[in-house]
């Protein structure tokens, strides 16, 4: 028999369903799977030489998905970047340097990690080196070499770069000539540039990272606004043709969606499906301002929305409706965007704060989450989302061995009445900190406060050397230009706002 060992949990949560919770029982993993889940007597004899992990005192279940981020490591808040409404708090970023993509991924994975988090899709990101391919591959090592699973989104856009089209042109030419020189190309410079470019890049990434067993790659349109009928159809049918993933932000905001009402009159969803970007495999992120024919079309394709409830308070976005989504028979998954609530990694208080929200203050309204609605946000609904379905997200003979171990101390000391549901009380109050242990592929990458191979304090170093690095732009005067822009954006998306439909 190969090399395993045994994990012995207080309670064992195979699935997403609160009727699975049982106790007494102890999970085998060998060679990165989950092989036998039985009574510890039984697995000690038939495993005469496995190791007993004592996990007393925790629950062991699939380990957590973050389904939205973008391997940003420091928060925006630590590098400089206030919290303001989305579409000026984008630019900010043209006020600072380019920052390392490598210890920032490799940041983001261990802080994941020690959260619970064994899964997360990194969506489509550019630091603005110009060398976007090399950006790809240095977030790649980062999380390899952490050891987390990721699903790594291949960024395209072809228009738009300072504010949502239609309106860009003339708020263009609005512009001094140095601050439009500034914006030039800047649409296409952060990707590898339109569809054939992508296409052939997503090919050689293909070539390298396609039998990975912890890296999966797809498509990942900026959105909507910033992507043409002819790019989106052009990653659609590649897609299709590879069984890739297509994962995209969209109708985040408040004016994001006006924007789309008129971009797409039929509705943004319809004329997406009408491309052929719709289906089992495609991610929308955040998704705030999804009307109820929007949302009949996601749940009619199958696809999957990310909710990201701290980010999008914190930016101004809004609340999604996710009691309605979820009544309409849309799978919904969660993700921290980089930007909680409480600004860290903790998945688990970004769930609670997600069902808190979903709480429908009119008595005839939506049912909000229950314990399996939320369960499954966080790990079998993850799965499909990170393009992992029936690999991830439960604990069955067979599965990949993405496990996680909380402490159950928080959830019932000093006390918890027995008439309470341990799920629920857990959901109610436990927290990423409360991590006993993460296994990813069968491999132990964080135990008791500690992580089992990597450097954590050499990783923050690098992080925050990078960051203070990138503190300033190389020309001074895109400082005062940055600052001159987002009061331009500011103002445009005021009046905008103010118009009617």
């Amino acid at each position: 028999m190969p090399e395993a060992m045994i994990l012995h949990p207080s309670h064992l949560l195979p699935s997403s369903s609160a009727a699975s919770l049982m106790s007494g029982v102890g999970v085998v993993v060998a060679e990165g799977r989950v092989v036998e889940i039985g009574e510890l007597p039984s697995l000690r004899t038939r495993w005469q030489h496995a190791e007993v992990l004592d996990l007393t005192g925790c629950i062991l279940m699939p380990g957590l998905i973050n389904a939205h981020q973008h391997g940003r490591g420091l928060s925006q808040i630590q590098i400089g970047h206030h919290d303001l409404p989305l579409e000026t708090w984008v630019a900010q970023r043209r006020a600072r340097g380019i920052l390392d993509a490598y210890p920032l991924a490799k940041l983001t994975a261990l802080n994941m990690l020690a959260n619970g988090v064994t899964t997360a899709v990194q969506a489509n990101f550019a630091f603005g080196s110009g060398d976007y391919e090399q950006e790809f591959r240095d977030q790649c090592r980062g999380y390899d070499e952490a050891g987390i699973r990721v699903t790594m989104c291949l960024g395209a856009m072809d228009r738009g770069g300072s504010v949502y089209p239609p309106h860009e042109a003339c708020f263009m030419a609005g512009l001094p000539l140095e601050t439009r020189a500034m914006l030039a190309n800047a649409s296409t410079g952060a990707y590898a540039g339109n569809g054939q470019a992508t296409v052939a890049l997503m090919g050689r990434l293909l070539g390298e990272f396609e039998n990975h067993p912890r890296i999966r790659l797809c498509y990942g349109p900026a959105g909507p606004q910033w992507v043409t009928d002819e790019l989106f159809g052009t990653l659609a049918k590649d897609a299709a043709d590879k069984g890739l993933g297509m994962h995209m932000h969209a109708l985040e905001s408040p004016i994001q969606r006006k924007a789309m009402g008129e971009l797409y009159p039929e509705g943004v969803f319809k004329r997406l499906e009408s491309l052929g970007a719709m289906n089992e495999r495609t991610v929308v992120a955040h998704c705030v301002w999804a009307n109820e024919e929007d949302a009949d079309v996601l749940a009619r394709t199958g696809a999957t929305v990310v909710r990201n409830p701290g980010c999008n308070l914190r930016l101004s976005n809004g609340i999604a409706p996710i009691a309605r989504y979820m009544a309409q028979g849309v799978r919904v998954a969660i993700g921290t965007d980089n930007h909680t609530l409480s600004d860290d990694e903790d998945l688990l208080s970004e769930l609670r704060l997600a069902s808190y929200l979903a709480r429908d203050p009119e008595w005839k309204g939506s049912p909000a989450p229950q314990v399996d609605d939320l369960l499954a946000m966080a790990t079998v609904n993850g799965a499909v989302a990170a393009q992992f379905p029936g690999e991830i997200g439960e604990i069955r003979k067979g599965m990949r061995a993405d496990l996680v171990a909380f402490s159950l101390d928080t959830t019932r000391e000093p006390y918890l009445d027995n008439d309470m549901p341990l799920l629920e009380a857990f959901l109610a109050r436990a927290r990423g900190g409360d991590t006993r242990l993460t296994m990813v592929e069968g491999r132990i990458l964080f135990r008791d406060g500690k992580f089992t191979s990597a450097s954590f304090n050499a990783i923050v170093d690098e992080a925050a050397e990078a960051a203070r690095k990138a503190r300033r732009p190389k020309d001074s005067a895109n400082i005062k230009m940055a600052a001159d822009l987002r009061t331009r954006i500011h103002d445009h998306y005021r009046h905008y706002a103010s118009q009617s439909q």
